[in-house]
């Protein structure tokens, strides 16, 4: 009997996500893949989940798992791929624990972050890139060119005898030699048997060589590299230094000697690094077991635990440490602490001392320092009708009438009654307080929407939407911009702040009409018009206005009168610049049964944010 199963889409991400995790050698199919893996899927998975797709995706770029079991392979190369994929693991496994986060404050062994960048290839690329110093041994390949009486081109190898055989010229022994010398070699054994021929000789392949690293490495064993290969480059492979290791104490022994001690600290800290002693075949690396660790933190370059070898000082430390930084700066002493069986012990010690303190195991070096916060210059840009317009850096405490002075002062057609101050942190309060109010109205209207005793419905959120699409927050601040009053009275005079803008408009002899009148539009001002003519002007308002207006002069002061105070004695000023608003009354607005409920609110709201958005000129 067959049976068609018919598995849902999120079934099948999941097995080809597990499948990626458990076997991540497997060779799925591109397109399975992306079909399986949706972007929906993936956008649904927790974020360190999708951390771990990502790191899976970058093991397969970086080798193909499947060359781990090519029957091609030496045995060193899957070695280093089968190490490469451990730490990939080891990687993903501290991700998901939360070990990373846990010690992410602490200090780190000086030096393990050097090994700890993952390569593309443990494998060294076997393409010559080096001096004339490199020591020729069994194995390189070269190729000689003659040209003269005889032009040829020549593929050699140096031979087990150390020897590299010429056809028709003879043999010349240069394993041993410098790259440099082996040259010369060539050069003499073909002038001595031939006449006008001249030689070049090109280093092609470099020989593989075997090398033991042995002691405090990740991964001891045998490994095959090239022959330009160097110390640092046998510990990367290697994995670097274990944590029991040495990076202060490691050996290069070659037939059974000791030829040279490497102080990694040398090249990490001072940089003295000497590419050019390759090694070997037969060459051991030794790595012996840590001396004794020492943190370093504070006001130092490098906060860090570093190894200590015996007779070493305070000083020392300090300058593997890169030195003090500048927040050490007013200091002159460190602290010590020192721990024995008993108890813990802190000395204070004097930088001048500092060489004269050998350490110890458990001692920890703590450095003073202060860092104060950073205070950016601060800047105002001034703009309009002063003489010189632009950008000025101010001090603490500057005000409006000191930027007027350094700006030239005012140009004769500055209209000062209008001078403007925008200021982001009245911006930002515009937008909180607007927001305030929208959320009120907000809740009100939800709260009422369906009430047997309400005409409130949701159409009304429609309303108060198309409300603030109107709004233009601005963040201008009302003050004084006449000079003489600010000399006579020194509270009116605003102190600046970082980020501020000054507008001093130039005259503009218009009285402006928004809102709902018959004819909204912009008039000439005629000092001998009022109010209530300006309105008539423009055909009075419409209907659906609200029995308010709101007039706001020049210098963004607000005001919000009455129809009825139109026709009464109040002397309402309107100036050069002026902006009379009348704002709409949505109980008045055919179809709306709800207005008598609602409009209270939406034209309070109103006239609030318009009294708040103050245009300038």
């Amino acid at each position: 009997m067959i049976c068609n199963f018919s598995f849902p889409k999120i079934f099948l991400n999941w097995v080809l996500f597990f499948g990626l995790l458990l076997f991540p050698g497997l060779s799925f199919s591109q397109a399975l893949t992306e079909q399986i893996l949706s972007e929906e899927f993936l956008a649904g998975l927790p974020p360190s989940i999708r951390d771990e797709i990502e790191v899976k995706n970058s093991v397969s770029e970086d080798i193909e798992l499947e060359n781990l079991f090519q029957s091609d392979s030496s045995v060193e190369k899957n070695k280093v791929i089968l190490q490469k994929i451990k730490e990939q693991l080891e990687a993903v496994e501290q991700r998901f624990s939360g070990d990373e986060a846990e010690t992410f404050d602490e200090l780190k062994i000086f030096g393990e972050d050097f090994f700890n960048t993952l390569q593309s290839s443990f494998m060294p690329v076997n393409v010559p890139n080096i001096g004339s110093d490199y020591i020729v041994d069994v194995g390189d390949s070269f190729t000689l060119l003659t040209t003269g009486k005889i032009t040829n081109e020549y593929e050699l190898i140096v031979q087990r005898d150390g020897s590299l055989v010429v056809p028709d010229f003879g043999k010349v022994i240069v394993a041993g030699q410098t790259l440099r010398n082996a040259e010369k070699l060539l050069e003499q054994l073909i002038s001595s048997t031939s006449v006008g021929i001249s030689s070049h000789l090109v280093l092609s392949k470099i020989r593989d060589v075997q090398i033991l690293l042995l002691g405090g490495v990740e991964n001891p064993g045998i490994y095959t590299m090239s022959g330009g290969s160097t110390i640092l480059g046998a510990l990367n492979i290697a994995g670097g230094i274990a944590k029991n290791g040495s990076y202060r104490n490691i050996e290069l022994r070659r037939d059974g000697k000791i030829i040279e001690g490497i102080d990694l600290y040398d090249i990490f800290v001072f940089g003295k690094y000497d590419p050019r002693s390759s090694l070997r075949s037969g060459d051991t690396i030794f790595v012996h077991p840590t001396s004794f660790h020492v943190p370093v933190s504070g006001g130092v370059n490098n906060s860090a635990i570093f190894e200590a070898l015996p007779g070493e000082t305070a000083q020392d430390l300090i300058s593997f440490a890169s030195g003090f930084s500048s927040s050490f700066s007013g200091f002159n002493s460190v602290l010590l602490s020192r721990s024995n069986l008993e108890n813990k012990t802190y000395n204070q010690i004097n930088v001048d001392k500092l060489n004269s303190v050998s350490l110890k195991p458990r001692d920890s070096i703590m450095v003073p320092s202060y860092e104060s916060l950073f205070d950016p210059a601060k800047k105002v840009l001034i703009e309009g009708s002063v003489k010189r317009p632009g950008t000025y850096y101010i001090n603490e405490g500057d005000t409006l009438s000191t930027l007027v002075r350094r700006a030239g002062g005012y140009k004769e057609d500055a209209y000062i009654y209008g001078g403007a101050l925008f200021r982001e942190d009245a911006l930002n309060k515009e937008k909180i307080y607007a927001q305030l109010n929208y959320s009120d109205t907000v809740n009100y209207i939800v709260s009422n929407i369906g009430k047997s005793n309400s005409s409130v419905t949701p159409a009304a959120l429609d309303l108060l939407v198309e409300e603030l699409r109107s709004v233009n927050y601005s963040g201008r601040v009302i003050g004084e911009f006449n000079l003489q009053k600010l000399n006579s009275d020194k509270s009116l005079d605003m102190v600046l702040r970082d980020q501020d803008r000054i507008v001093i408009p130039s005259m503009q002899k218009v009285v402006y009409l928004f809102g709902d009148f018959r004819n909204a539009s912009n008039l000439s001002y005629n000092p001998n018009l009022n109010i209530k003519e300006y309105i008539e002007l423009v055909g009075g308002v419409k209907k659906s206005a609200d029995n308010n207006l709101i007039v706001i002069d020049p210098d963004g002061m607000t005001h919000i009168y009455n129809h009825n105070d139109f026709f009464s004695s109040k002397s309402i000023e309107i100036y050069p610049g002026s902006i009379i608003y009348a704002p709409r009354d949505v109980g008045k607005l055919s179809g709306i049964l709800y207005a008598s409920t609602v409009s209270p609110i939406l034209s309070s709201l109103a006239l609030t944010l318009a009294s708040l958005n103050s245009i300038s000129n």
